[in-house]
């Protein structure tokens, strides 16, 4: 079909995160089958008459943040897609965090502004405030909006929905859906393409861990542009032959951009304006241009492509890159791996131009032994840059030394888990892998299985028998710890993303997990002994002292339930916040709960470690800290170490709350807790960047050791033998001699 009236031309297609290429008349009747009702976005091209011709004509937004608790929010909204209806678009684009926290309440409260014309022509992709506390693991987003990444064209341009959210986490990862965009864009041939997600790209943004990824990814074709959102300001850049629009927030005002074709003498251009609304659809809109989109060429293109290599020598990096005919200069710099999540600017170094190549050196002497990725732009005469990474392994001393890998695929999200000489990695892709580990260098795989989407960790019975691994597939699945063999499988009716807590009492095991806003009680069969409510969700680790079960809850509480009915005992709002989506962030949400050697139970939040008496809840002592994602570590003289998201551990006494030491351990530190080394004493630490520390328990001393690998890890490592084994979010298991 003619895509130049904004029709669009159907390509199937599908990958983990369900990226689909998609027609019109697909949406509208092949969604109805699921239940789903007619999808968001069935109607793209239908505000242009059949016979009308001329250029694309769509509008732009994001970060609406719905929430019924918001009602002069939700008045903008109104006010804001009514005068987007008025501007009779082809279709709308969302960039993303389209609620507050991606509950059915927001869903709704942000569907009630949008009338029924208009709503069919949005098309949306999730921000993180949709998927990070989105324990159904999309299925909400799903039922509300269709598929997370998808194509269409319209107007003779190919779009792409792409989704690096990521269930759980604050920032992006494209992983796997890499192949599936590459293929999506490979069947758009030479069509211009245009794509849209929440997080922004490349430059100053460290929102998507493997961003440099997706630009090699894209390279090949003729990405011209991409509009984001997350940042909620306007920032224009322009890299890799294409024009990045990060989009200003509209839950800040009255906001949106208009999007209209130019075709002239220069060729085909998206021009992009910021429209901002008046009080009332009755005052005239102020109207600023932002930027335009070249369709045809893209900027920074002849600059590149950069190639690179890199030799780490002594305390520098010697750099040697070639880049486009258009470079009129090329700087390098070190990725700052210790970024998470946010936007910052470091100074780049010039490299000096010798006959057809640059040549340089970077400062490594802050640097950590191992893997580093070095960061290249080539800039042209207009400023636009060729981004470019290449990796370089430093070498020096270290306590540790890498012994193995093994990539088991997908994105290992959860802790691992360990009984004797066995560990267990589950990954998003749902492989499931046991390893034996034994000496200081020496593993082999036990067994493989595969089962639905692991996104944390497993956990054994009490006597290393049997592992119980949860699932997205709604489901918890029990396997022999020697073979793999599953021994039963329990349907717990929502996704499984919480880790299983295991507790033998008077020689029998129960499994406690939360699975959404359930809490159940199961025996080594399989059977429910009983199942409570947990309000809201629950991602963490639920703990038990043999008479309570204790769990963090998304409406900011932390509750005891009686272990042996499952009766709720009582409760503890952990926050003073006033409404339910800031009740939901500053409470223990994702917290491993811990019983102290006093007895007490330990709640954790981004703002305080809270200890309270197991039989009355009452508060016994506060601690101010982000102490929240981290798992505690209980050492043999019974004081605690509590690390904090910014990697801060602090050596705590369970009776007061008082810090013995407090030291600055790593950058950041994010589900991936400290492990102690029975042999030595020694804590381990391995941030989210993947610097791996040792810490001294006596004195809070801290020992960089090395930069084990340049994905994020939110997994607590185990120590087996004499090797810490570690995994991270490129699907590789390490085991690393200490």
């Amino acid at each position: 079909m003619d895509g130049t009236n904004g029709t669009e031309e159907q390509r199937p297609r599908l990958s983990r995160r369900g990226f689909i290429g998609v027609s019109a008349v697909g949406l509208g009747l092949g969604m109805t089958g699921t239940g789903w009702g007619p999808w968001p976005g069935a109607a793209v091209g239908a505000a242009r008459a059949a016979d009308e011709q001329g250029g694309l004509r769509f509008v732009v937004l994001t970060d609406t943040h719905g929430n019924d608790e918001e009602t002069a929010r939700l008045a903008n909204l109104a006010l804001v897609f009514a005068a987007v209806e008025a501007e009779n678009p082809e279709f709308v684009l969302h960039c993303g965090d389209i609620t507050d926290y991606g509950d059915d309440s927001g869903f709704a409260a942000y569907r009630s502004c949008i009338s029924d014309g208009l709503w069919d022509r949005i098309r949306h992709v999730p921000g993180n405030h949709e998927i990070r506390w989105d324990v159904t693991a999309r299925e909400r987003f799903e039922q509300w909006f269709g598929p997370t990444s998808y194509s269409f064209d319209a107007g003779g341009v190919h779009f792409v929905a792409l989704d690096p959210t990521q269930a759980l986490q604050e920032p992006g990862l494209f992983g796997d859906d890499l192949d599936a965009i590459r293929r999506d864009l490979d069947a758009a041939g030479e069509t211009p393409s245009v794509m849209f997600l929440h997080f922004p790209l490349a430059g100053r943004n460290h929102y998507v861990n493997d961003a440099d990824e997706l630009l090699r990814t894209i390279e090949p074709f003729p990405v011209r542009g991409i509009f984001a959102g997350h940042i909620h300001r306007n920032e224009i850049d322009r890299f890799n032959g294409l024009t990045q629009v990060a989009a200003v927030a509209t839950r800040s005002g009255p906001f949106y951009l208009r999007c209209t074709e130019r075709n002239d003498e220069a060729g085909r251009v998206l021009v992009v304006e910021q429209v901002t609304l008046g009080a009332t659809l009755a005052d005239a809109p102020v109207v600023d241009l932002l930027t335009e989109i070249p369709l045809d060429a893209g900027p920074g293109e002849l600059a590149g492509p950069v190639h690179a290599g890199g030799r780490a020598t002594g305390p520098r990096i010697d750099l040697s890159a070639t880049a486009g005919p258009a470079a009129v200069g090329l700087e390098a710099q070190v990725y700052p791996q210790e970024l998470f999540g946010t936007a910052v600017d470091r100074a780049w170094r010039p490299l000096e131009r010798a006959g057809g190549s640059w040549h340089g050196a970077l400062d490594a002497s802050a640097l950590a032994t191992g893997v580093h990725r070095v960061r290249l732009r080539a800039t042209d005469e207009s400023g636009a840059f060729w981004h470019e990474t290449v990796t370089v392994e430093r070498h020096g001393s270290a306590r540790t030394k890498l012994r193995w890998d093994d990539p088991i695929g997908g994105q290992i999200q959860g802790a691992l888990a360990a009984s004797g000489n066995t560990v267990v990695a589950a990954s998003t892709s749902g492989r499931v892998v046991a390893l034996r580990v034994s000496g200081a260098a020496r593993h082999e795989r036990m067994w493989v299985t595969d089962l639905g989407a692991v996104h944390r960790g497993a956990a054994f019975a009490s006597d290393g028998s049997t592992v119980f691994v949860p699932s997205a597939d709604h489901t918890i699945t029990a396997l022999e710890a020697e073979t793999g063999r599953s021994r039963w499988t329990a349907d717990l009716g929502r996704p499984v993303m919480s880790t299983p807590a295991v507790f033998n009492v008077g020689g029998v095991d129960r499994i406690v997990v939360t699975a959404g806003d359930r809490l159940f009680c199961l025996t080594t069969s399989g059977t429910t002994v009983w199942e409570a409510e947990v309000p809201r969700l629950s991602a963490g680790r639920a703990a038990s002292d043999g008479e309570r079960v204790y769990v963090g809850a998304g409406d900011g509480h932390g509750y005891a339930y009686d272990l042996a009915t499952g009766n709720r005992l009582w409760s503890i709002l952990t926050n003073t916040r006033t409404d339910s989506y800031r009740q939901l962030i500053y409470g223990p949400w994702d917290d491993w709960i811990e019983i102290l050697p006093t007895g007490a139970v330990l709640f954790s939040t981004v703002a305080n470690a809270i200890a309270v008496d197991p039989v009355t809840g009452s508060e016994l002592w506060r601690r101010d800290g982000s102490y929240l994602y981290a798992p505690s570590l209980i050492l043999e003289d019974g004081s605690v170490l509590l690390t904090t998201e910014w990697g801060v551990v602090d050596l705590v006494d369970p009776t007061t709350g008082v810090a013995h030491w407090s030291t600055q351990a790593v950058p950041r530190a994010v589900n991936a807790g400290p492990v102690r080394d029975e042999r030595t004493g020694t804590v381990w630490l391995v941030s989210v960047g993947g610097l791996v520390v040792a810490i001294d328990p006596a004195s809070g001393a801290v020992t960089v050791d090395r930069q084990l690998f340049t994905s994020n890890t939110f997994s607590t490592p185990v120590i087996v033998d004499r090797q810490l084994v570690v995994a991270a979010q490129d699907g590789v298991v390490r085991g690393v001699a200490i």
